[in-house]
């Protein structure tokens, strides 16, 4: 069988092995009996890690538009895991805070997606892995 172009292209790999990372992490966090999609998780991530922040900037945090960062929100809020906290001084402006229970849930999700990230990288060396993400990077940087 003849190679297509798509097996030799980094965008197409990188594309297959984020849906396979995201499938094997949705699968270990629905066994464990928690209920989050990745797209929430990155967001709760990024408030615990980085504290409060604006819609912009959480949208540009985990690089999607304001639109899809705004439904993200809206469910996260919903089931009470992070909340809209008013600006002073600009009634329409708000900020996006984890709350406690958003953030004991990130910190049960933790050891979950670990435990996938290890299992993935355990067939390359170390610095392979370290190699893959140095050269990301520098693809990050250069199409940001």
């Amino acid at each position: 069988m003849k190679n297509s172009p798509r097996e030799n292209s980094i965008g197409a790999q990188m594309a297959i092995a984020l849906q396979l990372m995201k499938r094997r992490n949705h699968q270990a966090i629905a066994n464990a009996g928690l209920k989050i999609t990745m797209e929430q998780l990155a967001l709760l991530e990024v408030l615990s890690s980085h504290g409060d922040m604006n819609m912009t900037e959480l949208s540009h945090t985990v690089w999607k538009q304001n639109a899809n960062v705004t439904r993200i929100v809206d469910k996260l809020e919903s089931q009470q895991l992070l909340e809209r906290k008013p600006l002073e001084g600009d009634r329409r402006a708000y900020l996006l805070c984890i709350t406690e229970k958003g953030e004991q849930l990130y910190k049960k999700l933790i050891p979950i997606v670990a435990e996938v990230y290890d299992d993935a990288v355990s067939c390359i060396t170390k610095e392979e892995e370290a190699i893959t993400i140095s050269i990301l990077k520098k693809m990050i940087k250069y199409l940001s």
